[in-house]
């Protein structure tokens, strides 16, 4: 089902897809066949229901909410007028007009050529639009137990390959855009293009590493994410500046992880830097999910030292198994007549029982692998 609600430029979409790489003729729309994207406009507000798969084949699903009219505001800002590609008598103060119109509206004239101006959308929408999908992405890695610089650098990959592709359309003829949505209007549009995309995964990965480390690689018809990292055997890189950058495509559909070659990495390119101030990067949770059991008067004693929930089965002997439920920071006591193994079940994701045989008196650690709380004894 696809239905599309114009408001003056601004397009709500609600996609749900169920077909592999799925084209919608009207707009030339390809996603894959899991993604979930819908927008709606609800107490003054953008909601935007998302659901994508992430590296490890497990499906995320992102709500995320922006003030409306400071959205919309936002988005107008983006843009010079088309009478600037006009010719005009060289002076001074008419150089000054037009260098001024092109930095409010976060455009840049490079080598006689008007486009926008990357590090200045990054700069100007990155806080309010790019920095809650990385929060979500540090909290989703920090559930995982798996919060690590190259699984943030992956995930972000992920959420952004994943948003269907298409090509912007624009209402309003008086203004040039350069073919590119900034992150917010990608992000109540529910598509992008590589371009478009590409300001979004920079907005982004700001937040989860050093934006140092973080270049464009500009070709006369795509752009690509590069990202300073060593490169493992087979992966595709460059050297720039005696340093090697890994290559992110985050166009999509296609899924490819950081490094992998994708249809456009052998064109010609022209290295672009990232030139902002690096903003505070959100602190790494390297706390695995855990439970700690210890004997204690012929008890069992569980404590949840995790920041998420728990449910499981307990038994002793495999005989009568009891229920247990504990929320994060809590501690449960189980008490047992039979010395020896204890042995706790889980569900797994093919709703089968895994077990797990625990020694009294010893710690374990355990940690999740998918969003349905499978764990597993590390």
């Amino acid at each position: 089902m696809h239905f599309v609600i114009t408001t003056n430029k601004y397009i709500l979409i609600s996609i749900f897809l169920f077909a592999p790489f799925v084209i919608f003729s009207q707009k030339r729309i390809t996603s894959n066949p899991y993604v979930k994207y819908e927008v709606n406009i609800s107490e003054e507000k953008y909601f935007i229901e998302y659901t994508f798969k992430d590296q490890f084949n497990n499906f995320q699903q992102f709500t995320l909410g922006y003030p409306l009219e400071i959205t919309n505001h936002m988005i107008d800002r983006f843009g010079v007028p088309n009478w600037m590609f006009n010719e005009y008598h060289d002076t001074w103060e008419n150089r000054l007009k037009r260098k001024n119109i092109l930095k409010e509206g976060l455009f840049r004239l490079e080598n006689n050529v008007i486009e926008a101006d990357k590090s200045a959308v990054i700069i100007y929408y990155s806080e309010i639009f790019c920095k809650p999908v990385a929060g979500l992405i540090a909290d989703a890695l920090a559930g995982y137990g798996k919060d690590t610089r190259r699984n943030r650098i992956e995930m972000a990959i992920r959420f952004v390959q994943d948003i269907p592709y298409g090509i912007p359309e624009f209402s309003d003829k008086d203004r040039h855009y350069g073919g590119v949505s900034p992150p917010p209007e990608l992000l109540i549009n529910g598509y992008g293009d590589c371009d478009s995309k590409v300001l979004l995964f920079a907005g982004i990965l700001i937040y989860l590493i050093d934006s140092d480390d973080i270049i464009f690689l500009n070709q006369s018809k795509h752009v690509l994410t590069a990202i300073k990292e060593e490169p493992d055997k087979g992966s595709t890189y460059i050297k720039y500046k005696k340093e090697k950058y890994l290559i992110a495509e985050t166009a999509g559909p296609g899924l490819r992880s950081l490094g992998e070659k994708g249809n456009y990495y052998k064109n010609s390119f022209k290295v672009e830097e990232l030139n902002i101030n690096p903003p505070e990067i959100i602190p790494y949770s390297n706390n695995k999910p855990e439970i700690a059991i210890t004997n204690n008067d012929n008890s069992l004693i569980i404590k949840n030292v995790s920041g998420r929930s728990l449910r499981f089965q307990i038994s002793t002997g495999n005989n009568q198994w009891n229920t247990m439920y504990l929320d994060a920071n809590n501690t449960g006591k189980f008490d047992f007549q039979e010395k020896g193994m204890v042995t706790i079940k889980t569900r797994n994701k093919n709703m089968k029982f895994t077990f797990h045989q625990l020694e009294i008196g010893s710690t374990y650690s355990f940690f999740w692998d998918n969003k349905k709380r499978q764990w597993d004894i590390l």
